[in-house]
């Protein structure tokens, strides 16, 4: 009969074949099962150069697989990738689903779940655009001095993104400088801040901020200068023998000046005897201003008694 020569007809290698089958079968079946997530990276591909994605999407999911520990263990060392085509894109909102068949591995194994299994991509047209570029300082310099002013370079630099976000920008800030209790004018390198923007930098990405610094000015009031007296030929009585000099000059400089660098005369030289009152002559150090003095007025009594 056919039947039989078909089933007796190179009888060895069927049973060989059944048998490695049945071999293999029994490994695969056999072996402990495992379940294990792999992240799958997502590359995008073909993006129209008129449009541009203005949302954020994740740069990869995850497969949770399900199979031989063996298989697993392979396929999670292999680089598996998501590519997504745009090519046929349009401005709007696209959906991408993903499925188990969207991925091949190896047999033996099951995907059990993707997450996300749905992501949104939402396209706009494109913008480019010019933007000056704004630094931010954080902190204060050192007591007695203070930012004359900060200087950027490059001031602007280049940005695209999309029309609707872009339209809205009429600067970028740069990353925050510390201040650091500074008493000296310094130079640091700072990129953008970019945080919370969905735009790409086509022009210049780092930027030199120097920072303007001097001491600030102010005044002060030191107390208790004492009179110097410029005589004549009587006798005089003056009150009061010490004032208080209203300073102007720089912070620093003022808050380590002392009393004996200043020198207030009155003058009583050809004073008739009497009452009279006079404005203090005051000599201070270079740099500084004398403002006031207080009191104004010295009160001088010129007595009849001539000196010897």
């Amino acid at each position: 009969m056919w039947w039989k020569d078909l089933i007796t007809r190179d009888w060895l290698l069927k049973i060989l074949a059944l048998s490695f089958s049945v071999l293999l079968w029994s490994f695969v079946v056999g072996q402990e099962k495992a379940e294990i997530g792999i992240p799958v990276p997502l590359e995008i591909v073909n993006l129209p150069p008129n449009l541009v994605i203005a949302n954020d999407i994740p740069s990869s999911i995850e497969l949770r697989v399900f199979g031989p520990r063996s298989i697993i263990k392979n396929i999670a060392s292999k680089n598996l990738t998501k590519v997504i085509d745009l090519k046929e894109a349009t401005p709007g909102k696209q959906l991408i689903h993903f499925s188990p068949d969207d991925f091949s591995l190896p047999r033996g194994l099951k995907v059990l779940r993707i997450r996300p299994n749905i992501i949104e991509i939402s396209l706009e047209p494109l913008l480019r655009k010019r933007l000056q570029v704004k630094p931010v300082l954080l902190n204060s310099v050192a007591p007695g001095y203070e930012v004359e002013r900060v200087y950027v370079d490059p001031r602007e630099t280049q940005i695209s993104g999309a029309a609707k976000e872009v339209a809205t920008l009429k600067y970028l800030e740069l990353n925050p400088i510390n201040l650091k209790d500074a008493r000296e004018t310094f130079s640091e390198e700072v990129g953008l801040n970019l945080q919370g923007l969905h735009i790409a930098v086509e022009g210049p990405s780092k930027f030199k901020v120097t920072v303007f610094i001097r001491p600030a000015h102010g005044e002060k009031k030191i107390h208790h200068v004492p009179l110097r007296i410029k005589k004549g030929d009587y006798a005089v009585s003056v009150w009061p023998s010490e004032i208080s000099v209203k300073l102007e000059g720089e912070k620093p400089a003022l808050n380590k000046i002392k009393i004996e660098q200043i020198k207030a005369t009155i003058d009583v030289s050809g004073l008739e005897p009497g009452s009279h009152k006079l404005t203090p002559a005051v000599e201070v150090p270079p740099g500084f201003k004398c403002t006031g003095t207080v009191p104004e007025k010295i009160k001088v009594r010129v007595k009849r008694k001539r000196l010897k």
